[in-house]
Formats: structure tokens, C-alpha cells, sequence
């Protein structure tokens, strides 16, 4: 019996389950961890036990591409994960002009970013996914589920919109679904030393670029939640050649199988 699942959620799928069934688990995760760049501060992955949630729901602060629950040597600490690919259909997926579509939201009287925040594509792009999350870990850190469920007030453009004056002015809460419950109150205990990382196709050499001139320099205007210290990077090709290093067959049959659905692999 063989398993092929689709572009970027049947690789993660794929890869984590083969870590997780691997006779060397722990060493693996470890290795995997150990591509990440954290250009803003040094992190270090001793890990012995951790806790893995695939594709989990934070109900309006968005869906979750992986959360990593990691025991890393005396601490616990969160990993966010969201990941992006380039698809069959474009020629080339680059960081920055994501980044420009995440700034657009945020100027005032421009007919661009109101169709950015219109589009249904703004909840998927990776700044807001990432954002998205910052907001809601700080929210844990300060408040607690109180907070969560009460709710967290966002930027006027990435608010919750009002059904009656379909404004864009509510809060975002964390629900009442159970199962989103368990996943936060899970993530709670290690949501004090949280890292949020981009897995995505530009390369290595072009995601420094984007953090030290672009990203670290940025401020967000009217927020305080804004901060980029946490805030690391891997790129798909590591993730290949790491793939390739451990012998993780199944995942790089996923690889070949969505060939041209994931990055340019210069092919």
C-alpha cells in the first residue's frame, strides 16, 4: 500500500509521520529543527519529547500548518509553523512580494489594500497567518483562555466583520469548539517561550536578505504587538536535502510526486 498526499499538507503530513515512526525519532526532529534560521536571536534544540499538531484549528485566529510542542533541555517551547508553496500554475513565488500584500493592508485610503482585504486571499497570506498567531500567544501570555475567549482586538483590517453593518470592527476569540479548546489549553504551558517560522520556496540566501533589510526594519503602525525577534525561516530545499540525508523514502516520493507544486528546483 502506498500513500501520496497533495502540495504542502501531504509532504508535512508525510514528513512528521516518517520522523515520528522513525527507529531515531527524537535525533531526527532534532536535525530538522536545526535548519531553521532564527536570524534575531540564537536558539539552540536539545529536545527530548515533544508534541505535534498538524493542521490545527485557533478558530479566528486561523488555522495552523504544524504546532510544535517541544521539552528543549529545561524549558518548554512552542514552534508555529506555516508553510507556502509555489504552485503548478505561477512561475515563481517570492517572499517580499508577500510581504508587500501583507503591508498594503495596513495604509490608509489605498484602493489597493482594500482589495486586498477584501479577497478572501488575505487570510492566507503568510504575514497574516504569522501575525495572526503572534496575537494570539500574546494574548495567552498576558490574559490566559480569559483573554482568548473574550477576545483579542486586531488592526481595523484584519478585525472580525460586524454581519449586521458588515464593518470590520469585532474582536477575534478563540470559540467555543472543544477541540480548539484542548489545543490551547495543550499550547498554554509552553506559550511562554513561543517561535514563528515561514517554510517556504525562496532560498536561503534570499530569506536572509528579506529578514535582516526588510522584515527587521519594519514597524507596524498603530500596534504594539508587533515584534519580529521569535521570527525564523526554512526553505524547502533544506527540507528536501534533509529528506535525502535520512533516507525518508515516502516523503520524497511526495516530493517527486507534486514536482513543480512546491518550489523551483531548477528542473
Amino acid at each position: 500500500m502506498e500513500i501520496i498526499g497533495y502540495s504542502e499538507r501531504g509532504i508535512i503530513n508525510s514528513l512528521f509521520y516518517e520522523i515520528k515512526y522513525s527507529q531515531k525519532s527524537i535525533n531526527l526532529l532534532n536535525q530538522f529543527l536545526s535548519l531553521m534560521s532564527f536570524p534575531y536571536r540564537t536558539v539552540d534544540f536539545q529536545i527530548s519529547e515533544a508534541k505535534i499538531l498538524i493542521e490545527q484549528s485557533f478558530s479566528d485566529f486561523g488555522d495552523a500548518d504544524v504546532v510544535l510542542l517541544l521539552d528543549n533541555q529545561d524549558k518548554k517551547q512552542v514552534i508555529f509553523i506555516e508553510a507556502k508553496v509555489k504552485t503548478f500554475q505561477k512561475s515563481s513565488w517570492n517572499i517580499k512580494d508577500e510581504f508587500d500584500k501583507f503591508e498594503a493592508l495596513f495604509i490608509e485610503n489605498n484602493q489597493e489594500a482594500s482589495k486586498i482585504s477584501k479577497s478572501s486571499s488575505s487570510k492566507s497570506n503568510l504575514f497574516v497567518q504569522l501575525y495572526f498567531k503572534v496575537k494570539m500567544v500574546r494574548a495567552l501570555q498576558t490574559g490566559g483562555m480569559k483573554q482568548l475567549k473574550e477576545g483579542v482586538v486586531f488592526p481595523e483590517c484584519l478585525s472580525k466583520q460586524d454581519k449586521r453593518t458588515h464593518k470590520k470592527c469585532l474582536p477575534r476569540k478563540i470559540g467555543n469548539n472543544e477541540v480548539v479548546l484542548t489545543a490551547t489549553k495543550l499550547l498554554l504551558p509552553y506559550s511562554k517561550d513561543a517561535l514563528f517560522v515561514a517554510l517556504v520556496p525562496s532560498n536561503t540566501s534570499e530569506l536572509n536578505k528579506f529578514y535582516q533589510e526588510t522584515l527587521k526594519n519594519y514597524r507596524l503602525s498603530k500596534n504594539k504587538d508587533w515584534e519580529v525577534e521569535n521570527w525564523g525561516y526554512i526553505s524547502w530545499t533544506d527540507v528536501k536535502k534533509f529528506c535525502k540525508k535520512n533516507r525518508l523514502e515516502n516523503t520524497l516520493r511526495v516530493f517527486e510526486f507534486n514536482k513543480g507544486q512546491i518550489y523551483d528546483d531548477g528542473n
